[in-house]
């Protein structure tokens, strides 16, 4: 039986009519400001909105807003509904109210004022603020993951009308299952009891989280990111009650560029797929830690952002557990990462060399981790030998080249020789339900032929800053290397054009 909602999907227009003033961290982030972008198009009755804005060296407020948040491409589309700059500045930047803080400070760093203008007028908390990088320390990743969003339950606490609390978390929470079928729910965690593993952590030294971290969830998480929001997760479920806030929790799984709004292909940051488009694009990786077969979980931005803005007309602080909902294509209509490599290969020999490329020797190859390790070994140790000999600039630049060709396919090893199947039952009710400017298309899947060729198309524009020309005939007839997984370690291997050219 469907649960019954005051609002719902359904009545997603509505819920955002009553609930005007939105509280939201991680604006200058990549989900963050589509977030933002889709809710100041979409709901034109949005009244104000609050966003946390860290500052540091001599940035102000004023300038975090104006260029690294509205100064983003990505408002373009939403400039173009208005006459003039003037119109724009008074229908939409004013309805803007930018708030110093930090998620890693106590009551997020705000002053007295700010706290007191959030806690009486907001309606609507959506957490999208996060350390979203692989290679964070433990215990940086606890501070920004798991104490940022209490730190940011403790100010919603205060919040007199509160009607929905999104956080955004992610759905490799569960990583340890690999090749699994998995719900939308929290499943046992598998160190124990989360609130003791949290108090252990807390009491711990910097170098007893430093061993904890390399002795105990690197042998089970893929990453400290991961770790830290899956505990965040299961502190969230087991103080829910006890919390009494209207939360829910939105899992995406790897985000990627737009597929359609604002525009087909809107991308921004290097984090996560757009490290391995932007490495391959570049010429910085060929071969990588992986199979071809196996089969990856890629969804657009702008299907995750109106997904969590669905979500929160579900959120009931009366329920026993707060809601989940995944994000992804994984049981839908997923690609592999041999089609994937094979897309990025094509596009990227095919368009004109991007002013930044580093070598000419564009390919997509996966290996098992013993092949690629010999392999490294043949393609650059003797570069390295040569250069542990010098320590002049170009020495130092080479290697920091080299390291790369390392240490990024090290970063995709786990999610590109494992497969996770995430269930978006939940998520697709949402969807059914929505009214068009939520209707996000997840149940109609992706066209992936269209979908990467604007994805890479993004990236040469938004992340590569290079001109698109649309008219390049881009030959796609390259196959997934499928073969590579099986040759042998012997194998002619030619040395990096990385080094020859630099």
């Amino acid at each position: 039986m469907s649960p019954q909602y005051k609002y719902g999907p359904s009545k997603a227009k509505e819920f955002y009519a009553d609930n005007t003033v939105v509280f939201l961290t991680g604006a200058t982030g990549f989900v963050g400001k589509t977030i933002l972008e889709k809710l100041l198009r979409s709901f034109p009755g949005i009244t104000k909105v609050y966003l946390l804005v860290r500052i540091s060296g001599t940035k102000t407020l004023q300038d975090r807003v104006e260029n690294d948040v509205f100064g983003s491409k990505i408002f373009d589309t939403l400039k173009t509904q208005f006459a003039s700059a003037e119109d724009f500045h008074k229908q939409i930047i004013e309805k803007i109210v930018p708030v110093q803080g930090d998620i890693t400070l106590e009551r997020l760093g705000l002053s007295d004022a700010d706290l007191a203008m959030i806690q009486s007028d907001a309606r609507v908390v959506i957490n999208s603020a996060a350390s979203v990088s692989f290679d964070d320390p433990l215990n940086n990743a606890l501070e920004m993951n798991t104490r940022g969003p209490f730190r940011t339950f403790d100010v919603a606490k205060g919040i007199k009308h509160l009607s929905a609390f999104v956080h955004i978390s992610t759905c490799y929470v569960n990583s340890p299952m690999t090749d699994a079928h998995i719900d939308e729910k929290i499943y046992p965690h598998p160190f124990g009891e989360p609130e003791e593993i949290y108090a252990m952590l807390s009491n711990m030294t910097y170098e007893e989280i430093r061993n904890y971290e390399r002795s105990v969830v690197l042998k089970t998480y893929p990453n400290t990111y991961t770790f830290s929001k899956s505990l965040t997760e299961h502190l969230i479920q087991k103080r829910f009650k006890e919390m009494d806030l209207p939360v829910v929790i939105v899992r995406p799984s790897i985000v990627t560029a737009a597929v359609q709004e604002p525009v087909p292909g809107w991308v921004e940051g290097v984090a996560a797929a757009n490290k391995a488009v932007v490495s391959c694009a570049l010429g910085q990786v060929q071969e990588w830690i992986g199979q071809t077969s196996k089969k990856t979980d890629l969804v657009p931005v702008d299907i995750v952002s109106k997904i969590i803005l669905l979500s929160a007309t579900t959120a009931d602080r009366t329920l026993t557990r707060p809601p989940i909902y995944h994000v992804g294509t994984s049981t839908l209509n997923p690609i592999t990462w041999g089609l994937f490599g094979s897309y990025l290969c094509a596009y990227w020999r095919a368009v004109d060399r991007p002013r930044r490329r580093v070598s000419d020797d564009i390919r997509f190859e996966m290996y098992h981790l013993p092949q690629f390790k010999k392999r490294f070994d043949l393609r650059f140790g003797e570069q390295i030998r040569t250069l542990a000999q010098h320590k002049d600039k170009e020495g130092k630049r080479l290697k920091i080249r080299i390291s790369k060709a390392m240490a990024v396919p090290m970063t995709f090893k786990t999610f590109a020789s494992n497969e996770w199947f995430f269930d978006v039952a939940e998520t697709l009710r949402l969807d059914d339900a929505a009214p068009v400017e939520l209707k996000s298309g997840l149940r109609r899947g992706i066209d992936w032929h269209k979908y990467m060729e604007d994805y890479n198309a993004g990236v040469q524009e938004f992340i590569l800053r290079e001109k698109v020309d649309r008219s390049v005939v881009v030959d796609y007839s390259i196959k997934p290397l499928e073969l590579v997984l099986d040759s042998s370690s012997s194998q002619h291997v030619e040395k990096p054009e990385i080094v020859a050219r630099l």
